[in-house]
């Protein structure tokens, strides 16, 4: 009889760390290549790397353009495809966000454009990021212009780490239409 007892307060006990457990994401992307862990009491539990499949250095503007307009479509395309990532996300505390861009343009007027394009998305980006989740530090958000010869290249990593508990809560009030 102690040992089903003891079976059973185990389990319960086992169940209700879980809930509280913090899971960290982490994802970064460098040199062409992104770096998705997961983290689960600070042991990588999942590791994925896979890199860039088209390269834009050395491109023009409207190549850059189209890059730009493709990753922002990506993203969008994303969001729309899991409704309750709003959910998850509201409970979601983001411990660090850096992103830095080096772009430029062989003409001076094309990079300022450019670069100000740049800013544009990184700042819708910034302002949704900072209605759908607790900030923990202030963002690192950079971008650089150089002139006179083409080149793009960005830098970004970003901590994100949310307990199970209220990821499962998401999902399954997502699930019953709440």
């Amino acid at each position: 009889m102690w040992i089903v007892i003891s079976f059973v307060v185990g389990v319960l006990l086992l169940i209700a760390v879980a809930l509280v457990v913090r899971v960290s994401i982490h994802i970064g992307y460098d040199q062409k290549q992104w770096n998705i862990r997961i983290l689960i009491f600070g042991i990588c539990v999942h590791k994925r790397q896979f890199k860039q499949q088209s390269s834009i250095e050395h491109t023009s503007a409207d190549d850059i353009k189209q890059q730009l307009s493709n990753l922002f479509t990506d993203l969008q395309r994303i969001w729309s495809s899991f409704p309750y990532l709003l959910r998850i996300t509201k409970s979601a505390e983001l411990q660090q966000f850096r992103w830095h861009t080096t772009i430029g343009m062989s003409d001076a007027a094309t990079a300022g454009t450019m670069v100000g394009l740049v800013w544009t998305i990184k700042g819708i980006v910034n302002q949704i990021i900072r209605s759908n989740f607790q900030i923990r530090q202030p963002f690192d958000i950079q971008v650089q212009p150089i002139f006179q010869t083409s080149f793009f290249d960005t830098s970004f990593q970003c901590i994100v780490s949310i307990r199970t508990g209220k990821a499962m809560q998401a999902i399954i009030s997502n699930a019953r239409g709440r």
